[in-house]
Parts: C-alpha cells; structure tokens; sequence
C-alpha cells in the first residue's frame, strides 16, 4: 500500500477539524484490510522527518490494528504477507525509533508471540532477541532487553507444554542477562538504571509460577544473588543524574525501580522456595535456608541500619525490608539473627514509619478527603504500602515469639511516659500517636484471654487516650477514635470510663476536621452494643444520624454506610418521624453517586475513586433496605418508602448496574415481603427486572429469586390473569434450568425449581399449560444417573414433580406414563425421602401422596397399581413418623426468633470456639513457628504441585465444583411461607383414609397392604387429627 497516501490519513487524524478527522479514520478502517498495510505504517514511523504527531498516531493504530488482528480467527484477521513482514523488521524498528514509538511497538510483541511463537512461526525471535542484548549499541541492547521481557511475559504462566520456551531462555539467556548486568551495575545514568530493572524484572518473571533445575544450581543462584545484592547495596546519592529532589518523583526513577526489583527477587526466593517450599523445592530449601538465607538478612539489616542513619529509601524499599524481616520471624535460623537487634528494629524501624508525618499533614490539610480514603477507610488494602509492612512486621513479632510481646508494650510505654514527662511546648505529638498505633496493631494479642496486660487496658484507654479526644491536635483526637475502635473488645469495669468514652466521639462527631468525624463515626459502633450506651443514645440518635448523612455525602465510604444501617436497624422506634426524611436524603445520595459514576465512566478513566463510589451506593442500598425492614410495622410510611425507593431501583435496572444488582433485589424482596403485597409501584418494577434478567441478570438468579417468588405469592391475582407475567416467569424458569446453561450452578437451578413451586402453590388452577413444560425442564436432571449428587437440588428437583402431583395428580401420572418414567420417578422419590427434612417438604410429600390415595383407582396408572399403590400408602405413613420431629425443629427455630435470639450470643460463642490462643506456656526461641498461613501456603503448594502434574499449571489452584459445596441444603427459615402453611396434614390423612374406607375395593387393599402395628399407628394419626381439631376450637 501506498505510503505516501497512508501519509496523508495520518496527518488528517490529528487535523483540528473534526469532520475531516472522523473520515480519515473511516478511510483508515477501510484501508487496513489491504495487502501492505501494516508495512506502510512501519515505513511512516521509520521516516525520521515527519511530523512527530503524525508519528505517534500511526504508531498508536500500528498498535491496535495488530492487536485486534493478529490472531487467525479474529474478524478482520492482518493477512500473512504483512505479518511475514512485520516479523522480519519490528525489532529492528524497536531499536531505532524514538522512545514514544517504540513503547507503542514493544507491546505488539507480546500479542504476536501469543500466536507465532508456539506454533514456530517465529522461531528466530528469541536469538535475535539475545543477538541485540550482546550488541555493543545502548539502543540494540534496551530494544533486545524489552522483547526479552515481552517473551518471557508471554509464557511466564503457561501450560507445562509451552513452559518449555521459557526454559529455554533460562538455559542459554539468564547468563548472559546476569553479564549485561553485572555490567550496569558500576554505571549511574538513567538508561542503564532502566536496563537493570528490565534484567531483574525478567529474571522475577522467571520464578514466579517455579523455579527451574538451573536456577536451582549454585552455579546461577550464587551469580544471580550476587547481582541482587550489589544492587542492593549501591549508594544512590542525590547527586546522581537525573535524581529528583521531589522524593515522590525520587520513587519512580529506575535506579531506585531496580533496587526494588533486586529485592522483589530474594523476597521471592525466600518466601515462595527456601521457607516451606513445595515437596519439589526440599533440597534446594535445605540449602537456601542455611547458606543463603543468613546472609540476606544481614545484608537487609545493614539496609534498615542506614534507613535508620537518615539514607533516604523508596517506600518500595522499606516495604521489601519489612515483609522479609517478618517472614525471618518464623525460621528460628533467622529469628536469631533478628532478636539482638529487635529494640532498634521497634524503635528506630517500626516505630517512626506509625508516626504521622509531614506527608500525612500536607494530605490532610490540602485534600482531607483523599486522606480519609488513603488512611482510614481500610488502608490495609494497600498491600505495597511500608506503613502496613512494618504494622505486620510489629505484630508478627509479638504474635508468633510471644516472649516479645510483653517487652514491646514496654518499649511503647516508654515511648508514652518520655511524652507525657516532657512540657507541652516540647512535645512531638507525633510520637505520641506512633505509639498508639503501635498499640492498636498488638489489639487482638492485647485482649487475648491470656494476655498479661488485659488487666491494665481499662487503665491504659483512660489515661492515655480519652484525654487526646479533646487534644489540640486534630490528627491526635482521630488516633483516639482509631484507637478505642482497636479495643472494641474491651469491657470496661468502671461505667463511667465507657459513658466518657462515648461522650468524647460524640464530641469527635461534630469535629471541624473531616478525618476526625470519619474516626468518630466508625469508633461509634463500639457502643451500640452496650445496653447502658444504647438506651443513652436513644435522645441524640436523630442528630446522630445527621451526622453520618452529612458525612456520607463530603465522602464515598461503604464503612459509613454500615455503622448507619446499623444504628437504622436498631433505633427503628426513635427514627420513625424521621424515616421519610431519611430515606428521600438516602435517595438523593444514592442519586448523586451515581451521577458520578456514570460520568467517570463516560470519560473512560476508571480509578479507585469509581470502586469506592460504587461500594458507597452498595452501603447506601443496604441501609434503605434496613430502613423498609424497620418501617414494617407502620404501613402507611412504608407506602411512602416505596415511592421514595422506587428510583434508585429504576436507576439500577434500566442502566444494568450489575455491582448493585444484589442490594436492590433485596429492597424489593424486602419491601414486598413487608406489604405482602405488589403495589402499584412495585409493578413498575417487574418489567425492568424481566429486562435485566434478559439482558445480563441470569447470573444473578440466585440474588433475584426471592423478590421473583415474592412477586408470584403476593401478586398472584395478577398472574392468575396476565398470560403475559405468566409466560415472563416461565421464560426465567427454563432459562436457568436448561442443560445448555452448563455455566450456571446447582445452586441456580435450586432457584429456579423454588419458582415452579410458588407457582404451582400460588395459582392453582390457572397455569395447567405449564405444568408439562416444568416437568419436562426437571425430568432430564431425575433421569440421569448420578446426576442428582447433593440433596439441596435432589429435593427440588423432585418437589417439581411432587407439586405436579399435587397440583394435577391424574393430568401428571399420565404425563410421567407417557414417557414410561412413572415407575422410575417415584422408585428415587421414595427411595430419597430421608433427605426431605423441613415440615413444608414433609407436608408436601404427604399431600402429593394423598391425593394418589384420593384418586379413583382406574385412574392409577398400570405401573402404580397393586404393589406399587401399596408402596404409596406405605410411604404416607413413613413421612408421617418423621414429621412429628420436623414440627418440633420448626417451633424452636420459632420460639429462638420469637424471643429475638441471639445472634449474637451465638456469634460469640463461635468466636471463643475459632479463638486464636495467642499465648502459650511453650519455649518459642528454640525452633522453627508454623502459624494458619504457613498450612494455608503448604496446601496452595501441594495444589499447585498436583495442577503441573496433570498437565495446567495455568488452571486455578481450587477447582470451582459446585457440586461438591455450593448447593444450598435445606433447612427451617421462619420467614419461609406457603399456601400449605394453611393445610392441616393430620386432617387431610383422615379423611382420605375415610375415603378409602368407603370403596370397598380400595379398603380391601389397606387392609391387605397392613400390618397390625401399621393399622395401629394409621389409628394414632387419625387421633392426633381429632386433637388438633380440639386444639384449634379450644384457641
């Protein structure tokens, strides 16, 4: 193709028209397609005279036209000239073009590899690859350095049957790697620093999924970890060219990216290979672990000698010294390397990297909210961040050499005591909140049952942090709330410490600084679990949740929104005259998130901000759904609430928010669960959900289904008359249980199964047509052997066909004869009645089985005449012996709601079963600690290991089974209601008993069928129906 004219549409796209830009792209389009396109565009980014914007426009659809077509069976596919051609000159290209055009064709490699380099369509690319690396160029040797990377990217996580390509440049190109490194080590620019990070980042790569039998050797790991540690130990004055004085521009230059990937390397080797390894990794452990690890360590502790001397570090830097000092806590090995120096590493490691700083202060005074995210709504998040390597690093040590602990919390109080001796204007209120955050880390070692200073906390709290909620230093009086917010686990003796702790984060609530109010609202969960506090609150709970509302909108936090649906849900009386107000405010935030939302994803510029809004919008959901919940008891504000919802459901559906799918579904199962009843508006809805369903909810089946069966229980006059709501529900139905669905789950078909029984139950007589079509959708999972594993979806499964029976018992034995399943159906139903344990599935069966009994005996079909009529009968009674037993379950579970049990009784007594005993009486100097992560870490490796083994390395570690453990079994839920609620099954026996009694044929048969304890307890269950009519008259 004609450059000069690809030339010439290249310059057209970046023309300030915008007409003539648009149909320059569409001749673009166009031309893609033609022989010697992508040719062309390499010849124009080769022209080192044109235009520098024309240039990066071609190169930028260089890119994306290769990554769109590289691979064969894409839909406008490049065609092979051009690819043969583009092979044999993108290196080449690579080396010469200016860094802005070659960062655009260096990410072409990786796609092409993908589909050339397997199939030995490149074969060449790898020494070409090394051919440049050993150039005497700068320029060959970066461009050889990157499409090195590029490779090794590319089969980094690949099956073992590709694995072998990565094994071939661990072979013949890691030594030559280390050479080119070792050389760039003694140099300062900034290119060769870029280089080194490349080579050690390559070389990480290598080592991420395993470590091959070369690596293994001394005869690379001494080369390799010598070259790490030379990078470690290089000096980086602020002299060196190109240095910023800015230390966050100091963070991204490649000296210092190179450090980090030096260290990334043995922390790698440490933790994934010399600790704990894999069976494969034994003896290399052996040998790692004596000879080599020691001498990182010290090399890491001459590292945090300098960090402590005033050497200025990169956060990266810090955060790799801490995580592997505190994966050296386990082996005792190192341990002891670690323990002289542990004083210094509290002190001078852990300690001043807690401690506010100026960072901090400029972030809180120039943008209070991004601080509010960054530090206190969950910044353990930040994984990379050193503040949380060195708060792990802290309670490691205390928690896995628990000797420590005690003198830790020395070293902390000694920290205080300096501060509280020294005069107020010489005071470093810095040092003293490094030290209370230091104390909240060691919060769950300090409130252990056997901590030795769980005595002193109350003491501790009211001596040295309640006072700071009323300090002068804003950032102080949030540590106090962060602070008693660690402790929340503590009871204090002295009442009146606990209402002055309360009172002092009210205080904070209505702080002038916003992190202040953050730490204070979320510190005031801890109090609504004392009753003395509860009941103190009742008076300010509206201004309270003012509060929180004001706060919700200054800033996007899904923590907010708890402690507010909490004090929703426990405050329902007090917050009755406020609800409506509350609810439209809840609405108009949940308005204005999402009109952030949608404008953040409009300019296609997703950040974190976009997460923490979309959780916020989730939170406020959750609390308007509370809020319905609280309001059952007044209708006619309940009635308002669903106008004042209505809304953000509409929002959600008609813009298929899938992330908020959860939350409103619960609003409308909970809101139609309250009325018991589908308004007006609530019908509204039923389109919208029908249409998410269609356009991408089929997966959220699960979250869905109760609203969908409360809409069928509660609006069943509706259905009943509308074929068009009928047809709808039947359309969801056979979509989840279709066989072709294979990526659904048991658990989604389990759902869909609860659907056909509402409406069997619900509209009886108004949906005969559909009662062939629901059997012919569960019939195919009943027939196939073993199909039917776990009884939650075994059950439902049959109660599709057991409510057929019920529903039509002649329309539905002739349906089953008609595919000569009847025999078979109800062989496994009956063989299967054990795993039918609630009363409805017992009452259920017992009914079905009646209404056979109730039928005239020349409507029972052939194979169910005789024996198996006999078998019928027999299987009444076997349900009714058990039945007794499910009442019983059922009334308990009653009785414990009823009496507003305790869930949190329970939780609590669970929680001293699963407690972590942190303390012990054995000697934890001496010998190796294996903590849960340790066996959690053994078992990932051993999956790890049996996943290479059967040929995918790349597959998850866990296989996702839903047979084996999503099913949702079946138990007792109080809130679970149905029309055979109403039935008596007592009754019903007795009178189809009655029945049978009077045809003289049908009463031989019960006699013949029975034996005299069996006619005996048929006498028993006809006593208990008199009793229960009695009972019933007495009431």
């Amino acid at each position: 193709m004609d450059a000069g004219v690809l030339y010439r549409l290249f310059e057209a796209t970046v023309h300030p028209d915008h007409n003539v830009r648009m149909q320059a792209e569409l001749e673009l389009r166009k031309a893609e397609e033609s022989v010697g396109f992508l040719p062309g565009v390499l010849q124009i980014l080769g022209t080192s005279d044109a235009n520098v914007a024309v240039r990066q426009a071609a190169a930028i659809y260089f890119k994306n036209r290769l990554q769109r077509g590289w691979d064969p069976e894409s839909k406008k596919p490049v065609n092979e000239g051009d690819k043969l051609f583009v092979r044999q000159h993108i290196l080449r290209a690579i080396v010469e073009l200016p860094a802005n055009i070659r960062v655009q064709l260096i990410t072409c490699l990786g796609r092409m590899l993908q589909y050339d380099y397997a199939q030995g369509l490149w074969p060449q690319f790898l020494q070409d690859s090394m051919n440049m690396v050993q150039a005497q160029d700068q320029a060959s040797v970066y461009g050889g350095l990157a499409a090195v990377q590029e490779f090794v990217k590319c089969f980094q996580w690949a099956k073992p049957e590709k694995r072998q390509f990565l094994d071939e440049l661990i072979e013949r190109g890691l030594p030559i790697l280390h050479s080119v490194g070792t050389r760039l080590v003694p140099l300062t620019d900034v290119e060769a620093g870029d280089m080194l990070k490349t080579i050690l980042k390559t070389y990480n790569a290598t080592i991420r999924m395993s470590l091959s039998k070369t690596q293994q050797e001394s005869s690379s790991l001494v080369p390799w970890g010598t070259l790490f540690v030379q990078v470690i130990e290089k000096t980086l004055p602020i002299d060196m060219p190109a240095m910023p004085a800015d230390a966050l521009e100091r963070e991204k230059h490649p000296w210092w990216k190179a450090k980090k990937w030096a260290y990334s390397c043995l922390n790698t080797l440490f933790e994934r290979y010399g600790r704990k390894p894999e069976k494969a990794y034994h003896s290399f452990s052996i040998v790692f672990m004596e000879h080599f690890a020691p001498n990182i360590l010290n090399v890491y502790m001459k590292q945090i000698e300098q960090l402590v001397s005033g050497v200025w570090m990169s956060a990266r830097v810090k955060q790799h010294l801490a995580d592997f000092v505190t994966k050296c806590v386990k082996p005792v090995g190192t341990w002891n390397i670690i323990k002289p120096h542990l004083e210094a590493i509290i002190l001078q490691f852990v300690f001043p990297l807690l401690c506010f700083n100026e960072e901090d202060e400029e972030l809180w005074n120039t943008d209070p909210v991004e601080y509010v995210h960054k530090k206190i709504d969950n910044p353990l998040e930040d994984f990379r961040s050193p503040v949380h390597a060195v708060e792990t690093l802290l309670f490691d040590i205390a928690k896995l050499r628990s000797k420590t602990f005690v003198p830790i919390v020395s070293l902390i109080n000694t920290i205080i005591a300096r501060y509280e001796e020294t005069s107020q204007e010489q005071r470093n209120p810095r040092h003293k909140d490094g030290a209370l955050k230091m104390m909240s880390c060691l919060a769950p070692l300090a409130l252990d049952n056997k901590s030795p200073i769980k005595g002193h906390l109350e003491q501790f709290i009211v001596t040295h942090v309640l006072p700071e909620l009323k300090s002068s230093h804003a950032f102080l009086r949030a540590r106090a709330c962060e602070t008693l917010l660690s402790y929340e686990g503590l009871v204090f003796e002295n009442e009146g410490n606990q209402q002055m702790a309360f009172r002092g984060v009210l205080d904070c609530l209505v702080d002038s600084d916003l992190p202040v109010r953050v730490s204070a609202a979320l510190a005031l969960r801890i109090y609504l679990k004392i009753p003395m506090i509860y009941e103190a609150m009742k008076p300010h709970v509206q201004s309270i949740i003012q509060a929180l509302m004001n706060l919700t909108n200054e800033v996007d936090m899904e923590t907010l929104t708890q402690v507010l649906e909490t004090l929703v849900a426990d405050y329902s009386e007090e917050l009755a005259p406020f609800a409506i107000q509350l609810a439209t405010q809840l609405r108009d935030t949940f308005v204005r998130l999402m009109a952030e939302v949608s404008t953040e994803n409009e300019d296609m510029e997703y950040d974190e901000s976009l997460e923490e809004k979309t959780a916020a919008a989730q939170g406020v959901l959750r609390t308007l759904c509370t809020l319905v919940l609280a309001m059952e008891a007044s209708p006619q504000i309940s009635v308002e609430l669903e106008v004042i919802v209505a809304p953000a459901l509409t929002f959600v559906l008609q813009h298929n928010v899938i992330d908020l799918y959860d939350e409103t579904f619960d609003i409308i199962e909970t809101t139609t669960f309250c009325a018991k009843a589908i308004s007006r508006v609530m019908w509204d809805i039923w389109p919208l959900i029908y249409q998410a369903f269609k356009t991408d909810a089929v997966d959220y089946i699960d979250e869905m289904a109760n609203c969908l069966e409360n809409y069928v229980s509660f609006g069943k006059e509706t259905f009943a008359q509308s074929k068009e709501h009928q047809e709808q529900i039947y359309d969801i139905i056979q979509t989840v249980l279709r066989e072709d669905n294979e990526h659904l789950t048991d658990t989604n078909r389990s759902r869909a199964c609860d659907l056909i029984e509402a409406i069997l139950l619900n509209l009886r007589g108004h949906v005969d047509v559909y009662v062939p079509r629901f059997l012919e959708l569960a019939l195919p999972y009943i027939q196939k052997s073993g199909r039917l594993k776990k009884a939650g979806f075994k059950v439902r499964c049959l109660e599709v066909v057991i409510n057929g029976i019920y529903y039509n018992p002649a329309g539905t034995l002739v349906l089953l004869e008609q595919k000569a399943a009847t025999a078979a159906v109800l062989e496994f139903w009956f063989k299967n009645l054990g795993d039918f344990k609630r009363v409805h599935d017992k009452k259920l069966c017992i009914l079905a089985l009646l209404a056979i009994l109730d039928l005239p005996l020349n409507q029972i079909p052939p194979s169910l005449q005789g024996p198996g009529w006999t078998q019928v009968l027999l299987c009444v009674l076997q349900v009714f012996e058990s039945y007794p037993e499910a009442i019983q379950a059922r009334e308990a579970e009653e009785k414990m709601y009823a009496e507003g049990l305790d869930d949190e009784d329970e939780q609590d007594v669970e929680e001293d079963e699963d407690a972590e005993i942190f303390f012990t009486d054995a000697p934890d100097d001496d010998c190796d600690v294996l903590d849960d992560d340790d066996k959690y870490l053994e078992m990932l490796a051993h999956s790890a290991a049996e996943s290479r083994q059967n040929g995918s390395a790349q597959d998850a570690v866990f296989e996702d089974d839903d047979d084996d453990w999503d099913v949702e079994e079946l138990e007792e839920d109080v809130f679970f209601t149905t029309p055979l609620d109403h039935i008596e099954a007592y009754s019903q026996f007795e009178r189809t008993m009655q029945r049978l009694a009077g045809n003289p044929e049908s009463a031989s048969l019960v006699r013949q069928a029975l034996n005299a304890q069996q006619h005996s307890f048929i006498e028993a269950l006809i006593r208990q129906a008199a009793h229960n009519r009695e009972k019933k008259t007495a009431q």
